[in-house]
């Protein structure tokens, strides 16, 4: 996706939270916006 590495993986190692679509910390345990449990890493595209 982007063309370089670095900024790719800023970009992509993230948790979005699965009830309000918010982008947390990759370390994160529950959701700033929610505090929902419910993360997800970020999908990488195709």
């Amino acid at each position: 996706m982007a063309r370089f590495p670095e900024a790719e993986e800023r970009l992509l190692n993230k948790l979005i939270c699965m009830h309000c679509k918010a982008r947390n910390a990759p370390r994160a345990k529950r959701c700033r916006k929610c505090n929902s449990k419910a993360l997800r890493p970020k999908s990488r595209g195709a």
